[in-house]
């Protein structure tokens, strides 16, 4: 199958991961902020579903790592995830001393995909909105956020990247919001990656940045297609990644990354 890009996608140079990571608890709107004042304009964040259905930002299948609390995302109603605070375990990572004073702030609460637009809007940025399901609930999970972001997202704004490793969400999102560009994520480029693309209607590939092949990038970008790679928090590896032809650098730390690089 010869792949052809549905449309052309431009990409940042420099994209927070989670928010910004390593500058603020992940997945919150205190990280959304702190990659905003670090002066990227694209993030990234995970959506999953609560146990009533309601997307929020959360990248893990359990709640312990990063509120503390016991059981699955799965199991738990929005009215509990909405109590718990995110900043559990934030700590010095990355060369970084974390900031005192994020637990118990109201932005490091797990944040729902309503207010995460909110937020964005305000804040001008654009995200690239990665479906992280739970187990089994990889179509619901993309219908529920993608119907949710279509209803608030402002037509007069460049549209958000929808992304997932799940290749059923990737054809949820092709169904119902066809003119927003797709991302295939991946570790290694997959060997059927032009069928994967032309299938899911994909703007860009994302993949590993250590398992990251020139050759790869190449073929994938004469397609037609960007090419983004995570999570590079070093400067040299960035530079390296570039100079294979990447276009973007998902990043823990975009205060490192000037747009200039």
């Amino acid at each position: 199958m010869t792949s052809t890009p549905a449309f052309s996608l431009r990409l940042p140079r420099i994209m927070g991961h989670r928010g910004a990571k390593a500058l603020a608890p992940e997945n919150t709107l205190a990280s959304i902020k702190a990659a905003a004042e670090a002066g990227v304009r694209w993030v990234e964040f995970d959506v999953m579903l609560t146990a009533d259905g309601v997307p929020v930002l959360f990248h893990d299948e359990t709640l312990k790592r990063t509120t503390g609390a016991s059981g699955a995302m799965a199991a738990a109603p929005f009215a509990q995830v909405r109590t718990l605070d995110a900043s559990h375990g934030f700590g010095s990572k990355y060369g970084l001393r974390a900031e005192r004073g994020f637990r118990g702030r109201a932005d490091c609460r797990v944040p729902s995909l309503e207010e995460t637009v909110a937020c964005l809007l305000d804040l001008n940025l654009t995200p690239n909105v990665e479906i992280k399901p739970t187990p089994g609930l990889a179509e619901k999970t993309a219908e529920v956020t993608i119907k949710q972001l279509r209803a608030l997202w402002p037509d007069d704004r460049p549209p958000p990247l929808i992304s997932s490793f799940q290749w059923d969400a990737l054809a949820v999102a092709k169904d119902l919001a066809p003119g927003w560009p797709r991302g295939l994520l991946a570790e290694d480029c997959p060997q059927d990656w032009r069928a994967a693309m032309a299938t899911y209607d994909c703007a860009s590939l994302h993949l590993h940045w250590r398992r990251t092949r020139k050759p790869d990038v190449a073929q994938v970008k004469a397609a037609g297609y960007a090419v983004a790679v995570y999570t590079v928090n070093g400067v040299r590896a960035g530079r390296r990644l570039l100079d294979k032809g990447v276009d973007c650098l998902i990043t823990d730390r975009p205060d490192r990354f000037p747009e200039s690089l």
